[in-house]
């Protein structure tokens, strides 16, 4: 038997036994949820200033290691966080491939760290291992030791409202992207080379006038190659052009969104269908790459950078498009947010600024006041740039108006600070900063950060907040919600390439109720309730 067989094998005696453990370990709830900031202060503890402690202390922190980290005991970030505090870690870094078992065996089998950080805790670890007292609520001390982040939720009652659990308790801190680009879910590009090839300016404004487009581009050789192999709408398994395209037909996406209050499940809304009979006839008339419900990201660049996509999906044209100086993607035109004959308002997804589950700590760890104090110093401003970039960032001038990341020549920006901080690749508790962002002296960064600001924003609607669901709930969306998902993923490919006749639309929207859609949208909706009704 295999190492990752034996594992599992571990993991699943030892989830056996979790129930029982767990009922153990709550034997005294003053024991088991360590009300936090209750206790009075130990003496080994500065509640103000650096060092956090005087005498060092030395944590167990596990937390999700993606391939492009160094080890995490050589990186920057931790070497000055431990100068600065007192505080060190031994660190137990799972692959990214499979840290989800890691992490469930070590709650399984109660051999905890004191701290989980780039944790990857899902909403209902935080509600089944808060509940047990294996991570430790955190209100109280964030009240008394974490000012910044305090500050933070003050300025920002959705957060603080998006991260308070069923039973009222905070069991994790979240990262907090407060970036323009990452506002939106994504956005659509057309080839400006195409555009001028053509001697078309107008970018289009509707579902229509984006059909008329993709008929110019199917026809006329915008790529001026004398051969038939232009491809007018490309993308991968259609997520990235559903969240440009459904917002067009009234739709924030292909999940749940709540409408005046109301929970709904938009593949069933009549909208919906109308978004499938525009996709299918794209389809028909071959406006739409046959190869997107199953090619990769670099499938697609890969016909971008042969001079093959007209219209795509993507952060900025440089990923897909062949570009010879970054100043050159502002030759490419972004499609702003697009009506239709069955909506009328302008529409773009908007995404949460939150990333939940970075940061936790659990009931064995005997230093809760110094480990949020430690924490809490990657919501300021200096420690989001430490963790962020670590060290490796200067101003250009000194009115400070331009930063620049620091690599060493020939080493890959991102690589580099994947040695420097486990940001990169993971999500780390911090907030990135808006306004420090926009002085990043990087003009593909100021470009998507311009037009993101201006042409999508202020259209920008978020679909569903983030909630938490009771373990009971979960337990029944888990069942009802991949189902559901399995079949419309099905039938919605069915439809667009014309496998299945949208005569049955009615078939198909019985089948997803008689699959639990009701129950689905009540779960959800009581959800809504309470996260509407928090604070």
């Amino acid at each position: 038997m295999n190492k990752r067989n034996i594992s599992r094998v571990l993991l699943a005696s030892a989830l056996t036994g979790a129930v029982a453990l767990a009922g153990c370990s709550q034997s005294s709830p003053s024991e088991a949820k360590k009300e936090a900031g209750d206790a009075t202060q130990p003496k080994n503890f500065n509640a103000q200033n650096y060092p956090i402690v005087n005498d060092k202390i030395t944590l167990k922190m596990m937390g999700s290691k993606a391939p492009i980290h160094g080890p995490w005991n050589e990186m920057e970030l931790f070497k000055e966080m431990e100068a600065m505090t007192n505080i060190a870690f031994d660190f137990n870094t799972p692959p990214s491939t499979n840290y989800a078992e890691a992490k469930g065996l070590a709650f399984a089998s109660h051999q905890l760290p004191d701290v989980f950080f780039n944790a990857g805790l899902t909403p209902d670890d935080e509600v089944t291992f808060g509940q047990q007292g294996q991570l430790i609520p955190l209100e109280g001390l964030i009240d008394k030791y974490a000012p910044n982040f305090k500050k933070l939720l003050e300025a920002n009652p959705s957060i603080k409202k998006s991260i308070i659990t069923v039973d009222g308790h905070i069991y994790s801190l979240p990262l907090v992207i407060d970036q323009l680009r990452a506002d939106v879910t994504g956005r659509m590009w057309i080839n400006g080379d195409w555009m001028a090839n053509l001697g078309i300016s107008k970018v289009p404004t509707t579902t229509d006038e984006l059909y008329e487009l993709l008929k110019k581009f199917k026809t006329g050789d915008p790529n001026k190659n004398g051969k038939e192999d232009e491809i007018p709408l490309s993308g991968t398994k259609l997520t990235g052009l559903e969240s440009h395209l459904l917002p067009a037909f009234g739709l924030l996406g292909r999940e749940i969104e709540v409408k005046d209050g109301k929970v709904r499940f938009n593949p069933v809304q009549d909208q919906y269908k109308a978004y499938l009979d525009y996709m299918r006839k794209l389809y028909a008339e071959k406006l739409f790459d046959n190869e997107a419900f199953v090619q990769t990201s670099q499938q697609m660049n890969a016909k971008g950078n042969q001079g093959q996509i007209g219209v795509f999906f993507a952060s900025s044209p440089d990923l897909v498009l062949k570009v010879a100086k970054p100043e050159d993607n502002e030759k490419h035109m972004l499609i702003g947010p697009l009506t239709s004959p069955v909506n009328n308002e302008k529409l773009t997804i908007k995404n949460s600024k939150i990333r939940r589950g970075t940061f936790a700590i659990t009931n064995v760890n005997k230093y809760p006041e110094a480990t949020i104090r430690w924490v809490d110093y990657f919501y300021s401003s200096e420690g989001s740039k430490l963790g962020y970039l670590g060290k490796s960032w200067k101003w250009l001038d000194d009115s400070k108006t331009k930063w620049t990341f620091e690599s060493p020549a020939g080493v890959n920006s991102e690589e580099y600070r994947g040695k420097l901080t486990p940001d990169v690749g993971g999500q780390i508790p911090l907030i990135k900063e808006k306004d420090f962002d926009n002085k990043r002296d990087n003009f593909v960064n100021i470009f998507l950060n311009r037009v993101t600001e201006k042409e999508l924003l202020p259209y920008a609607k978020s679909a569903f907040p983030d909630v938490y669901f009771t373990n009971e709930e979960q337990k029944r969306l888990n069942v009802i919600k991949t189902d559901i998902k399995t079949y419309v993923d099905q039938m919605e490919a069915k439809f667009i390439v014309g496998q299945e006749s949208l005569d049955k639309w009615d078939s198909y929207v019985s089948t997803i109720k008689k699959m639990g859609l009701d129950e689905m949208l009540k779960i959800n909706q009581d959800a809504y309730d309470r996260w509407n009704k928090a604070m």
